[in-house]
């Protein structure tokens, strides 16, 4: 898991410092059938590394889902569960509406940013312009 800074995510400069694409990495591992089973921990660490990334308020992520290996379901099904888990009341996540097909691919992308972020709304907006093509 990782934090990619994305100001191609917005359309306003003023923003592009405080967007970020959340990104997951699945990779073949040759030792997963020796790996211990995924359990809570795992879900936990996760949430403990989305939280200081958030310790910065005017941040915002987007998870972009691809269908390219059609498990995309099954990761937002996750990432979801693992939202609602550890979300409390400082966290917001938001589905776009973004489904762009590219070649033969669907995306899909959902925003999560703090309630008490500064910029919520502007930031926001300027998203929703930037991947509907709005100008």
């Amino acid at each position: 898991m990782k934090f990619k800074p994305g100001p191609e995510l917005v359309d306003n400069p003023a923003f592009e410092e405080y967007i970020f694409e959340l990104v997951i990495i699945s990779t073949d591992n040759p030792y997963a059938n020796n790996l211990p089973p995924v359990n809570a921990l795992m879900s936990a660490t996760i949430a403990r590394i989305v939280s200081g990334f958030f310790e910065i308020r005017g941040r915002a992520a987007v998870y972009v889902c691809d269908d390219s290996d059609s498990k995309a379901d099954s990761r937002r099904k996750l990432f979801d569960r693992w939202f609602d888990r550890f979300k409390g009341v400082k966290y917001l996540e938001m589905n776009v509406g973004l489904v762009v097909e590219q070649n033969g691919v669907q995306y899909s992308a959902e925003v999560v940013m703090r309630r008490d972020n500064p910029y919520f709304g502007p930031l926001l907006e300027s998203f929703e312009r930037r991947v509907s093509g709005e100008k």
